[in-house]
């Protein structure tokens, strides 16, 4: 493989447990599909943990506790897209918020339990000034990372 450094304190092993790690490998699977020792991965792992390369979140899953989920993107006409943004984040059911450059200004994490609370969830955020739209989806399927040289393919390409 060519030079694929991020960074100076990176390097290709460390991309390649990045990856393993989004696979959800523990570290002895890690340190066998790498044929490396575990006590090298463990500290590679502490490391990009540690250096802030790797963060870790839990995530409820809902549709275990019957609930739906999706997203809502939502175009504003003008205002305030952060002030906007936080009314909305302050919503029951909306999870979490995200600020857009490009299609829509706001993406919105939601959770609802069926059709009704989708649409009173909705119908409250087109009270607020300024909403031009709402497009909402609804997650169906999410797909696993794929194997290890996801990252760095994309780094090669971001490079050319």
């Amino acid at each position: 493989m060519s030079k694929n450094r991020i960074d100076k304190s990176i390097d290709e092993i460390d991309i390649k447990i990045i990856d393993l790690m989004i696979l959800n490998k523990n570290n002895k699977q890690i340190s066998q599909e790498l044929i490396i020792p575990l006590s090298t991965v463990q500290r590679r792992v502490r490391n990009l943990i540690s250096e802030g390369y790797v963060t870790f979140n839990a995530q409820i899953n809902y549709q275990k506790l019957g609930f739906k989920t999706g997203l809502l993107h939502i175009y504003l006409k003008n205002g305030d897209i952060e002030e906007t943004a936080k009314k909305i984040h302050n919503l029951q059911n909306v999870t979490t918020i995200e600020i857009h450059v490009g299609n829509s200004d706001i993406l919105g994490h939601v959770v609802y339990k069926d059709g009704k609370a989708l649409l009173n969830l909705i119908s409250k955020i087109k009270k607020i000034s300024d909403i031009e739209k709402i497009v909402w989806s609804e997650r169906i399927y999410q797909s696993t990372t794929k194997e290890y040289d996801n990252i760095i393919n994309t780094l090669n390409s971001q490079e050319n």
